[in-house]
């Protein structure tokens, strides 16, 4: 499976110029912890929940900008972004591809890909043998 298969749809994104403070009420209404930063249709940085709340008195989203970890692209495989996830402790990966934000995945949309895979991780399974 790869990180197209998993990615969050549709995209949520900010510009540079938003405040953080927006960025910040869209990830609480989405449930993200970090949203791409596009200007245009070009990926700059991201966003961070945390980053929303260290800038003070609601700076812009270009202030508070960081880049990710890690980046993909949308062949990439689920099981091997899972290992990269972990070992960076990060909680969300953008998706990209000729530099361009197409999606995001995040640990738990990875962990349902892979459990849609793999038949012996099917909760129905687990329950029928457990």
């Amino acid at each position: 499976m790869k990180a197209a298969d998993a990615m969050i749809r549709p995209l949520v994104t900010v510009g540079p110029r938003d405040f953080a403070r927006h960025a910040e009420g869209l990830m609480d209404d989405f449930g993200l912890t970090m949203l791409p930063v596009v200007d245009g249709n070009v990926f700059l940085a991201v966003v961070t929940k945390a980053g929303c709340r260290g800038g003070g008195d609601s700076p812009k989203v270009e202030q508070v900008m960081s880049q990710p970890a890690l980046t993909v692209g949308p062949e990439f495989d689920v099981a091997t972004l899972f290992e990269a996830m972990t070992r960076y402790e990060v909680l969300c990966v953008p998706v990209l591809d000729d530099g361009q934000v197409i999606g995001m995945v995040t640990r738990l949309d990875v962990l349902r890909a892979i459990s849609h895979d793999d038949p012996h991780l099917r909760v129905g399974h687990a329950a029928e043998h457990g």
